[in-house]
This record gives C-alpha cells, sequence and structure tokens, in this order.
C-alpha cells in the first residue's frame, strides 16, 4: 500500500488494485451534498449507508465512519482530532452523492476521499507506530472453517445472537468478523495475521467459556471467553510487538463547506 500524499490536492498513491498512480487525480462526483445532523439528546442512531451503481447515501455517520470507510482503515488504525473522536456529543453528517455513470465501490471509495478533502479541507498522512497488539494466527492442527458458498459471497453477514453469547458469521472474511468484534466494544483490536483470505461460514459459541464475574469486570469475561473459544475454530490470539499502519489526520474541519 502506497504513502498518503498531498491529500488536500486529491491525489495519492492508492494501490495497484485500483488502477490509480501516484500523479493520477481522485476521480470526482457528479453531484453530493454534504449535511451536519441537527444535535439531538441521547444517543446515535445506527448508522445507515448504501452504495450502489455509484450512488452513496450514508446517514448519522462521523469522521471517523467517513474516513474509515474512505480509506478502507478499522478505526483504531487512525488518529483523529480530539473533536472526532467517537464519543457522545460528536458531529454527524448526512452524505448523499452520485458519480456520472455506474462504478464499482472502490471507485467510490476514492471518490469520498475528495468529497473529504473539497468539504471538509481534509489532510492526512501515513505512520508506522510500534506497540504491543494482540494477533489472530492459526493455530496448531489448523483452521476449522467452512469454506462459504460463492452465493454468500455478495451478502457477508457478521451478528451476534440475543443472548449475547454466540458469534454467527455467515460469507464473512476475517478481517469482517475482527471488526465486529471490536466494534462491540468487547476486548479492543485484534489484528488478523491469519493469512486466511477467503469467505468462511462459522459460529464462534463462546457459552461454554463465559466466566461467573460481577457487573465491573462483565467485558472483561467476555473478551476472555471470546478468545477461549477461538481455539475451536483452529485460530488463537497471541500479543506481538510490531508496527501498525496508521492514518494521522493533520487536519479536518468540523463544518462542510458548499453544496
Amino acid at each position: 500500500m502506497g504513502a498518503v500524499l498531498c491529500l488536500s490536492a486529491w491525489c495519492l498513491t492508492v494501490g495497484a488494485q485500483t488502477g490509480l498512480s501516484q500523479s493520477d487525480p481522485l476521480p470526482a462526483f457528479d453531484v453530493a451534498s454534504v449535511k451536519p445532523v441537527p444535535a439531538a439528546p441521547g444517543s446515535r442512531q445506527p448508522i445507515l449507508r448504501k452504495c450502489e451503481n455509484g450512488r452513496l447515501t450514508m446517514h448519522n455517520v462521523s469522521m471517523m465512519d467517513l474516513i474509515s470507510w474512505a480509506f478502507d482503515r478499522l478505526p483504531w488504525d487512525i488518529v483523529v482530532p480530539g473533536w472526532a473522536a467517537e464519543a457522545p456529543g460528536q458531529p454527524l453528517y448526512d452524505i448523499d452523492a452520485e458519480a456520472e455513470s455506474p462504478v464499482p465501490e472502490p471507485q467510490v471509495k476514492l471518490m469520498l476521499q475528495r468529497l473529504l478533502a473539497e468539504r471538509f479541507q481534509f489532510a492526512a498522512h501515513r505512520e508506522m507506530r510500534v506497540g504491543v497488539h494482540r494477533v489472530l494466527r492459526v493455530a496448531k492442527g489448523g483452521p476449522q472453517l467452512k469454506d462459504a458458498a460463492p452465493a454468500v459471497e455478495r451478502t457477508p453477514k457478521v451478528r451476534s445472537d440475543g443472548a449475547n453469547a454466540r458469534i454467527v458469521c455467515t460469507g464473512a472474511t476475517i478481517a469482517e468478523f475482527l471488526f465486529f468484534l471490536a466494534r462491540t466494544g468487547v476486548g479492543g483490536p485484534i489484528y488478523d495475521r491469519t493469512g486466511l483470505t477467503g469467505r468462511y461460514d462459522f459460529t464462534l459459541d463462546y457459552r461454554p467459556y463465559i466466566q461467573e464475574s460481577d457487573a465491573d469486570h462483565r467485558l472483561n469475561a467476555l473478551s476472555a471467553a471470546r478468545i477461549d473459544a477461538m481455539r475451536e475454530l483452529g485460530l488463537e490470539v497471541v500479543e506481538v510487538k510490531m508496527p501498525v499502519d496508521t492514518l494521522v489526520v493533520d487536519r479536518a474541519a468540523k463544518v462542510p463547506v458548499g453544496n
């Protein structure tokens, strides 16, 4: 993956899969509306996002949501200004944008990168930051995962059951599975070092591993149970010291300009 360069000028190295080089300008939406969401009491409503045939609609999204989706980055690999941190009362936005003609989702992500630069004066750079992190790797004996049927690849799902004791993956990648774990707020980020690149059907059943705990230690108990249950899937979590490719946001305005 290439380094992020002159982002406010809409050019960067975006990787071979996009077909763009460092000197190519980022593509732009034909029309785009970016509106702040009026502040409301209570917690944020669920995020709604749809990307289809070159049209992108996003509702109630934070700056972190926008950056994470546009750059294919998980939130813990992004450093944002204090105002953009995931917390109650953070600014939220509605996005409605459309390309001139139907384009695939990776192209729409590049268009959103440009929109961030145009409307939010967004600028960022990449750093390799070394630290001790938890990683998921294949355990001795190999993975115990079932390959997903080809038809399922178009509709990946990762969900938790109502009892919060199982996580069911249907046509999901390991990255999607780990992203779900982190977004539930249990245990923090775990990096994928399995080398597994397919889509799989599997269930993480951690009911037998949940230990009795008081309310203050409930999340830690759930995290430990999930990690213990991963051994049933032929996977294990270990801690390693390693560099992490981090996107550091140098500038981002709270209020978008123009429409």
